[in-house]
């Protein structure tokens, strides 16, 4: 099975962290592993970006969790990041050049996907686990259902504008699971996550 799908197997969450201080980012992390969050994405737009994914990386490092690397835009932030203790990188869109760099490295990759010609070209390039994005603007779980036809050996975690309350009709609509940010960065948002994962989520068997 391959790694995103062992990892969303178990929490069918990719939480995202944007635009956070190192100490802050520090600080959410925790709370997030606490409540059963396998897979946490630091993205790495600016400086601020790149300390972040450092402290948080050597925390997953220490205990033995995966830390991802998002917004990789080029050939030197997935380097970057390697190096900083990334264990798996995300892209907002579609680099055949990053693609072959991440295999090179041995690193798993979700770079994003808009349209089919994308995905039909991610899928020449060797990648069948795919980031929808953004995915409430290009038609929410509808597109994503629409997918399922042309595309049935392809997952999808769609991203961009999903909310604690979409998971289900995500799911249900055949995503691999999904990528959550804006509310996460709320108490309110994660107290919703916690209740989700308790009250609802029953991992596969």
């Amino acid at each position: 099975m391959s790694y995103f799908k062992t990892c969303l197997g178990r929490c069918p969450v990719v939480a995202i962290l944007r635009g956070l201080s190192p100490g802050a980012a520090a600080t959410a992390a925790r709370t997030l592993w606490d409540i059963g969050v396998e897979l946490i994405e630091v993205t790495v737009q600016d400086d601020d970006g790149f300390r972040a994914l450092e402290v948080v990386a050597e925390m997953a490092a220490e205990g033995g969790r995966p830390l991802g690397a998002g917004s990789i835009t080029s050939i030197a932030d997935l380097h970057q990041v390697i190096d900083l203790g990334a264990t798996f990188a995300i892209s907002p869109g579609l680099d055949i050049e990053i693609v072959h760099l991440a295999h090179k490295q041995g690193i798993p990759y979700l770079p994003g996907v808009a349209t089919p010609t994308e995905i039909q070209l991610a899928q020449v390039h060797g990648v069948s686990e795919l980031k929808l994005f953004p995915a409430r603007e290009v038609g929410g779980t509808r597109f994503l259902a629409a997918l399922s036809g042309p595309f049935p050996d392809v997952s999808f975690i769609p991203t961009g504008g999903v909310a604690v309350s979409d998971i289900d009709d995500y799911l249900d609509a055949g995503a691999l699971g999904v990528g959550i940010g804006a509310e996460l960065a709320r108490p309110s948002g994660v107290d919703s996550l916690s209740n989700w994962l308790t009250d609802k989520w029953k991992p596969p068997r």
